[in-house]
């Protein structure tokens, strides 16, 4: 898991334990306690040898990297570079990376308060938003079994119903603890291998 210790990051470490899952926890600044299960190694992302500790022993790779006050522009893709020839070199087909909705797929059905919100980050903070995007093209121009989970807008609170669509239109609020939910679902079936689910409303 690389940005284990944020708040996606914790929650899904916390859900992935629960169901099992032996966790290799990639950390930069923040410190994480061990637990059973749990292996907290110390990581900064665009370092390819942090990278390359970081998977050793992995069947499976989560992204949580986001953008934080004093992060590079192009933090997702230069690391995501990395990671994705990391992954090559011992032999790891499957990553789920989160992003967010400014990602456009064709055929995706924003809500207008979706366009709303990534048109003001587009103008407030274009290379946030473009770097999601290269990060993005980095996965489906590779060879590996990826999935982009996107999301609108994160929240820190409890967990309510959703869904996993195709295109949407996304939840407005998703809160991480369903970040954390939805992976698990992810890394458990082949359905959205090579896709770009969105965290939606539940289907009634």
């Amino acid at each position: 898991v690389i940005g284990a210790s944020g708040g996606s990051g914790q929650a899904f470490v916390r859900a992935a334990l629960a169901h099992g899952y032996t966790v290799r926890a990639g950390t930069h600044t923040r410190p994480m306690a061990e637990a059973e299960g749990l292996t907290v190694v110390k990581c900064n992302a665009t370092v390819p040898d942090d990278i390359a500790r970081l998977l050793q022993g992995s069947t499976a790779v989560v992204s949580l990297i986001g953008h934080v006050k004093g992060s590079p522009a192009s933090v997702q893709s230069d690391a995501m570079r990395i990671i994705i020839e990391q992954m090559k070199l011992q032999g790891i087909r499957r990553i789920v990376s989160l992003t967010g909705t400014g990602v456009r797929l064709p055929g995706d059905t924003p809500s207008l308060l979706d366009k709303l919100a990534n048109s003001a980050i587009s103008f407030i903070d274009p290379a946030r938003i473009e770097d999601g995007i290269q990060h993005a093209k980095l996965l489906q121009d590779s060879e590996l079994d990826w999935v982009l989970l996107r999301v609108l807008k994160l929240t820190n609170g409890g967990s309510s119903p959703f869904s996993l669509s195709e295109h949407g239109p996304a939840k407005i609020f998703t809160s991480r603890e369903e970040v954390a939910e939805s992976i698990v679902q992810l890394l458990e079936t082949d359905k959205w291998t090579r896709c770009a689910p969105v965290v939606s409303q539940p289907i009634l």
